[in-house]
């Protein structure tokens, strides 16, 4: 990255959380905010050195975030960012959107009461307790239950990968390391609406709740990419330096 752009990314070293969790809503959110533009090649031993911390938790970041498809590492420990596309992200939401608040409104009449105390202790289990990367699992849990019991083998085989390429955007938006309090405080509420509507056994609600909720998600994500540059640039254009 050239020294303009580095200036961006700032060390994590005087902050609270675990140093992995803590690199890694760094690394986000200077993809979020462009300092880190798609296909900007970085080098591990540049960032450490910006980001105050030891390779370790950098690397484990980076091993992270590789998975979730934000960066590709290469063999030479360096790293690109991985580009983002608008249109790709509307895709995956026009498909959940058509699966998920149907299967939810048909699990919705047969719900039994412990079923949905259940799915009000998971909202209380992610978001009064846990925070940073350790969130998402519980929450894709959370939305995983809204649809059972109704949802069989071949539509939870459709939303995986569903679920896996549109949290790659919910994790660069939705980062609970930024302000775990208000963060909590917002999406448990959010979640907790749709616990109501599941409690009414009402089809119709329950379809309309979900379809909501994950558009006004949408929504939110596209507002956020519209500051960033989502246009590939080629590695060699830049010096890797992180």
């Amino acid at each position: 990255m050239t020294a303009e752009a580095g200036r961006g990314v700032q060390s994590v070293a005087a902050r609270k959380a675990s140093a992995v969790d803590l690199v890694l809503h760094e690394i986000r959110r200077s993809i979020l905010s462009g300092e880190l533009p798609p296909g900007r090649p970085f080098t591990v031993p540049a960032l450490t050195e910006q980001l105050g911390v030891s390779h370790v938790p950098v690397r484990e970041a980076l091993r992270q975030l590789e998975a979730q498809g934000l960066i590709v590492l290469s063999p030479s420990r360096s790293a690109l960012v991985t580009p983002l596309d608008p249109d790709d992200l509307r895709a995956i939401y026009r498909l959940r959107i058509t699966v998920e608040p149907e299967l939810a409104a048909l699990s919705a009449p047969g719900r039994t009461d412990a079923q949905i105390a259940e799915l009000a202790a998971m909202v209380r289990a992610t978001f009064d307790h846990v925070l940073g990367e350790a969130f998402w699992q519980p929450h894709r849990d959370f939305h995983a239950a809204l649809i059972e019991p109704a949802a069989s083998v071949w539509d939870r085989r459709m939303l995986a990968p569903l679920w896996d390429a549109s949290e790659r955007y919910t994790r660069l938006v939705f980062d609970p390391v930024e302000a775990p309090e208000s963060f909590a405080s917002h999406r448990a509420h959010a979640h907790d609406e749709l616990v109501n509507a599941a409690r009414s056994r009402d089809p119709e609600r329950v379809r309309a709740a979900v379809r909501d909720h994950l558009e006004s998600n949408l929504a939110t994500m596209l507002a956020e990419m519209s500051g960033i540059d989502t246009s590939p640039r080629a590695a060699g254009d830049h010096d890797a330096t992180a």
